[in-house]
């Protein structure tokens, strides 16, 4: 079984930036390439609504390839984030749904995760990552990610879920998918306090515990705008985002941007 993987599409930016329409650019490859299931790992779009018509076309286009998704944290940038994951649910690939079986060994687990500062400097409070802002820069999700519950309880919930699933299928082969970084060693730091101090917004330790503690095979995930795709511990990691034209691009074109970025692996 062939599974394409691709994160942090960012459809809107890309499409404004560079001219040429990138949905139509992922169909094709989708089309020709013809992996049985296509990941998207987070960030298709800045709103729910637009990251829904986005996987339903995608999905109509592409119908004999399943299409799997977790949100990031810009697609539930809404007046409530609440709200934008539910609105995220309405898509049948979404794995907040459920569990998804590809054989009788092999199953995906995932969900869009967020954030609980385990990957923050610790001279800064909690109230301090809680506020988001340092110098003259605000962390965009404290401007437009507007949940009900502080950002640990936000992961906090998440977890719950996820280790609800991981315990129900602990003896299968599981391919583990969320946005947001599960192991301190893909966030980059930079020993600048101006980049450090936001590392705290990259995700959750936690993720990559439960990921050594149920033996999970393959694990995807995005949000950091850096491509990884290495073996440790007997688990394949991959991180593969398309990220922001032009300066996170290695090539001029959509075309084959889109191309590099897209890792294709098999079970």
């Amino acid at each position: 079984m062939k599974i394409g993987v691709l994160s942090d599409i960012h459809e809107g930016i890309n499409r404004k930036r560079t001219g040429e329409n990138i949905l139509p650019i992922i169909q094709n490859w989708i089309d020709t390439n013809k992996p049985d299931v296509f990941i998207i790992a987070g960030d298709i779009s800045a709103k729910p609504q637009k990251a829904l018509t986005l996987l339903k076309q995608l999905r109509q286009a592409c119908s004999p390839t399943k299409i799997l998704f977790v949100h990031g944290n810009h697609d539930v940038y809404d007046e409530s984030s609440v709200n934008a994951y539910e609105t995220l649910l309405q898509f049948p690939g979404n794995l907040g749904n459920g569990v998804v079986k590809l054989n009788k060994d092999w199953v995906v687990i995932g969900d869009g995760g967020w954030y609980d500062y385990s990957y923050g400097l610790p001279e800064y409070t909690t109230d301090d990552f809680k506020k988001g802002t340092f110098r003259d820069f605000t962390w965009p999700d404290k401007t437009y990610a507007h949940w009900s519950e502080s950002d640990q309880d936000v992961t906090d919930r998440y977890i719950r879920k996820l280790s609800y699933w991981l315990e129900k299928h602990r003896n299968q082969n599981i391919i583990m998918v969320t946005h947001f970084v599960p192991f301190s060693r893909f966030v980059e730091v930079k020993n600048d306090p101006g980049w450090d101090f936001f590392n705290a917004m990259q995700g959750s330790s936690v993720f990559g515990d439960l990921a050594k503690q149920y033996n999970i095979k393959k694990y995807i995930f995005g949000h950091v705008h850096k491509r990884y795709h290495e073996q440790c511990n007997g688990m394949e990691i991959i991180c593969n985002p398309l990220g922001y034209y032009p300066h996170e691009w290695t090539t001029g074109s959509a075309e084959e941007e889109i191309a590099s970025a897209i890792k294709m692996i098999t079970i």
